[in-house]
């Protein structure tokens, strides 16, 4: 760049050059996004490469409840399970409600989430509870002992999601002596479903960040919405768990993959192991609350000294995700809390990055993160949301979901029973339950998020 007389910054030819195929670079991807944007909204959603259209989540039965008063939704996955169970007012389901409740811990693993815990008052029917309850899967044996023993899966109406749902068919059958101890249901179908439910019934289910007074590492509030609020298609589900998977939903019946990425909570949990000497998530996760990336990161300001105003680039954009490391020698001041702080920002800026461009194509009405990865990580979340608000310049708005993690759980235990449905007869659908707008659930009040460390 040249200085002219008064001191502002005049493009010397090279930069021009650069300037001009950039520009027209992006003139070329605008046309393909809105290509893909006007194919995606034409196109019916028929089985394609990136995923399979699905239209027959149905709703819950309650006339076709058991007797017991009891549903039971389980996901079973790869390392944790997760169990939803629902009880109406008989006998025997106020009787497993109150073991449920008598203890937050079960055996070695088994963790009850009290705060996630939900009370309906519905018009029609007295009350409905749903408890949820993890266990480390590798303990699903023991778990089925104290489901036996405390009469929890008998007469209950089980849905089944995740690998387990086929692993463990063989020991439920046997400990059970049932010829099917479950529904089993497919994990996306599970997950979108127990989404649903939670967006139209559950007050504070879905929320925001208000970030008018936020930066980039000091947490805002989050701000829920109301029931239904959240409720318009078409949306986009980015799901981060190990991995990514990108589900669009046209309504609350058809949804399809549309992409995703291999960068996700594992990669996260894999590097911070190597790197930091890592043994758990939870300590990954606090090193980089406590840790400084701009240590770790180089940034536009480090190369060119402030803001990079022919491009639109800010001094604190990150130019390159560890670059300053390339710059050290073996002696470089690095500490493991600042590795764990760029380590995160590398994987929830790539993720936000990654979902954004999703909605250019697809156009939602709502980009909804979720996913294990998510689970009480409030920090990754605004991670996520600050780098979609500046890609979209402000105009997309991500939304995050409580119970996170939980949600094939319960859309196993609501697409249960419409087989039970079908063959009583009966129409009344758990998705059509009718509640009271004054009654909240005994979840997280919204309140001011915590400052990172």
């Amino acid at each position: 760049m040249k200085k002219e007389k008064g001191g502002s910054a005049t493009i010397g030819t090279e930069d021009k050059d650069l300037v001009q195929d950039l520009k027209e670079k992006n003139c070329l991807l605008r046309k393909e996004i809105s290509k893909l944007s006007q194919s995606s909204r034409s196109e019916s959603l028929s089985p394609n490469a990136t995923g399979t259209d699905h239209s027959n989540i149905e709703p819950v039965d309650l006339q076709a409840m058991p007797q017991s008063g009891v549903l039971v939704g389980i996901d079973i996955g790869g390392t944790l399970s997760k169990i939803a169970v629902c009880c109406t007012d008989s006998e025997h389901a106020q009787r497993i409600k109150s073991f449920i409740k008598s203890s937050n811990t079960y055996g070695k693993t088994g963790k009850r989430d009290k705060a996630l815990d939900i009370d309906i008052a519905d018009k029609k029917l007295e009350s409905l509870s749903i408890m949820f309850v993890s266990y480390e899967t590798a303990r699903t044996k023991f778990a089925l002992e104290v489901m036996r023993r405390e009469k929890l899966i008998q007469g209950s109406l089980i849905g089944c999601t995740g690998g387990g749902a086929f692993k463990y068919n063989n020991l439920f059958k046997k400990e059970l002596n049932a010829d099917e101890p479950w529904e089993k249901i497919d994990e996306m179908k599970a997950l979108v479903t127990g989404m649903t439910f939670l967006i139209q019934k559950v007050p504070d289910a879905a929320y925001t960040f208000d970030s008018d007074n936020s930066t980039e590492d000091k947490l805002p509030r989050k701000k829920y919405l109301k029931v239904g609020e959240a409720d318009h298609y078409p949306r986009l589900i980015v799901n981060v768990g190990s991995g990514v998977s990108i589900l669009l939903m046209t309504s609350p019946s058809s949804y399809k993959r549309v992409g995703g990425s291999s960068l996700g909570g594992g990669t996260f949990l894999g590097l911070a192991k190597q790197l930091a000497k890592c043994s758990s998530f939870e300590e990954a996760l606090d090193l980089a609350k406590a840790g400084d990336s701009h240590k770790v990161d180089l940034l536009v300001g480090d190369i060119y000294g402030g803001h990079y105003c022919a491009l639109g680039l800010q001094e604190d954009t990150i130019a390159a995700y560890f670059g300053k490391l390339a710059r050290c020698d073996s002696k470089c001041d690095v500490k493991r809390e600042d590795l764990m702080a760029a380590l995160l920002k590398l994987i929830t800026y790539s993720i936000g990055t990654t979902a954004w461009l999703y909605a250019r194509i697809y156009n939602p009405k709502h980009l909804i993160f979720t996913g294990n990865f998510l689970k009480k990580n409030v920090f990754s979340e605004w991670r996520m949301a600050f780098m979609v608000r500046r890609m979209s310049e402000g105009k997309t708005v991500p939304l995050f979901m409580n119970r996170a993690g939980y949600f094939g759980a319960l859309g196993a235990l609501v697409s249960a029973v419409p087989s039970r449905s079908r063959r009583s007869g009966s129409s009344l659908s758990l998705l059509s339950i009718e509640t009271k707008d004054d009654v909240l659930p005994s979840s997280v009040k919204p309140t001011p998020a915590a400052s990172p460390r």
